[in-house]
């Protein structure tokens, strides 16, 4: 990877932050314009789009003869009604003015300032182990840093699931070398190609690889999902564009963002730093970038419902593969509950309370148009999933309510066929 790209790979990120200013630093005439001045300077010597360039200046230039940051004194603000004005052209995502009272940020450490990110645990956010041994991680950012060991801590944790669900839906980007550390695990050995990068200044693209060698385990045939939406942003969507291409992930959710460039940082003074495009990225198979489009599911369903989506479709996958009849039943019954919470709706709060009370130990109580279910006083409520009639799912396990001569009876079947019923007791 030769220089210029090592400091690139650390910069694919969308959302560039403005920052915080003190109300006690007015911004002078004399600052925005000099700001301004800077920012048009940078956009001409740098900027991806060369064509895209004299559109974009134009709108700073007619915003500011029609004095539209005239009466702004907070430089925070100022940013981002620049960083609005910026993107008005082509909607480039990375394009932004960013203000900090803190020294602007050292080269390589990318756009988005995470601070210190082992306060993240440099992006692995939840794991954890699914009904029917379906892994789950969420990822919220590509940090960068010393993140190798987190990242491989995490997908141990997973190595003993059957398949894998990975969450980006609320990860905006950051590191791209980050981004092919994690995906790289559930490639082969053999490197494949992930992205081609092309600046203004080359003529040929930088072609990009899997890596060949990873630590931790390397699970090339797990049956693999990414939830996305469009809050999926730049590596983000370079970690969904290559794993999709590649046809080695399902990705379920919406269409991402759509920011599609590497960036770089640079001071414009008086505490600003500008982001500017510098590259274009796509796939080095059919050239085909996610700039604007973002990058399709396979599975389009709402953001909110991506989870249970993808844990009923990771089901499926697995069950061909199940040679013991219990466990396959254990697996149709989960897969019937997702599709039941994919369909829910809140029930009737009187429909609820015909149901609500304590089962000789079992409590059922009735919340958000749901009922929840105690297996033990004291303990953990746990939603149930409505099934029809007065059936309800628990995960694989089924509750059935039967009203007989005024006597309200709570039956709990387990997937192997177990039935133990327990009555209500009186109400007061």
């Amino acid at each position: 990877m030769n220089e210029l790209f090592r400091r690139l790979a650390a910069s694919l990120m969308l959302a560039f932050p403005v920052g915080v200013a003190a109300a006690d630093e007015p911004l002078s005439a004399a600052v925005k314009a000099s700001v301004l001045d800077s920012v048009v300077a940078r956009l001409e010597s740098t900027y991806v789009d060369t064509g895209a360039v004299p559109a974009i200046v134009k709108a700073l230039r007619e915003r500011q003869g029609r004095q539209a940051y005239d009466a702004v004194t907070n430089p925070a603000q100022f940013a981002e009604m620049v960083t609005r004005d910026l993107r008005s052209v082509n909607g480039d995502l990375h394009l932004g003015l960013r203000y900090s009272k803190d020294p602007a940020p050292p080269p390589g450490r990318g756009v988005a300032a995470f601070g210190d990110p082992r306060l993240l645990n440099f992006g692995m956010g939840k794991a954890e182990i699914l009904d029917g041994n379906v892994g789950y991680l969420e990822i919220t950012a590509f940090t960068g840093g010393d993140y190798r060991d987190a990242v491989v801590d995490a997908l141990r944790f997973l190595s003993r699931t059957d398949a894998v669900i990975l969450d980006v839906r609320r990860n905006g980007g950051g590191a791209s070398d980050m981004s092919h550390f994690i995906f790289s695990h559930f490639f082969g050995s053999t490197p494949v190609p992930t992205i081609d990068v092309r600046t203004r200044a080359s003529s040929e693209p930088n072609h990009r690889m899997s890596l060949a060698d990873v630590p931790g385990p390397r699970r090339p045939d797990v049956p693999l999902f990414v939830l996305i939406s469009q809050a999926t942003g730049s590596a983000a969507e370079e970690f969904s564009f290559v794993l999709k291409n590649r046809r080695r992930a399902t990705l379920v959710g919406r269409r991402t963002a759509g920011a599609g460039h590497m960036v770089s940082q640079a001071p414009v003074g008086h505490g600003f730093t500008v982001s500017v495009s510098i590259t274009r990225v796509s796939d080095p198979l059919t050239g085909a970038e996610w700039e604007q489009v973002g990058v399709q599911p396979d599975l389009a369903v709402p953001p909110e419902q991506a989870l249970v989506a993808a844990h009923a479709a990771a089901l499926r996958a697995i069950l061909p593969a199940t040679a013991d009849a219990s466990r396959g039943e254990v697996l149709r019954r989960l897969i019937e509950t997702d599709e039941a919470k994919l369909r829910a709706t809140p029930e009737p709060a009187d429909r609820l309370q015909r149901l609500v009370g304590a089962y000789e130990g079992r409590e059922v109580s009735a919340r958000d148009g749901q009922l929840w279910y105690t297996r033990r006083s004291g303990g953990l409520g746990e939603p149930l999933v409505a099934l029809g009639g007065d059936v309800y799912a628990l995960g694989a396990a089924r509750l059935r309510f039967a009203d007989s001569k005024g006597a309200m009876t709570l039956t709990v079947e387990q997937a192997d066929g177990t039935r133990v019923a327990f009555v209500r007791e009186p109400r007061p």
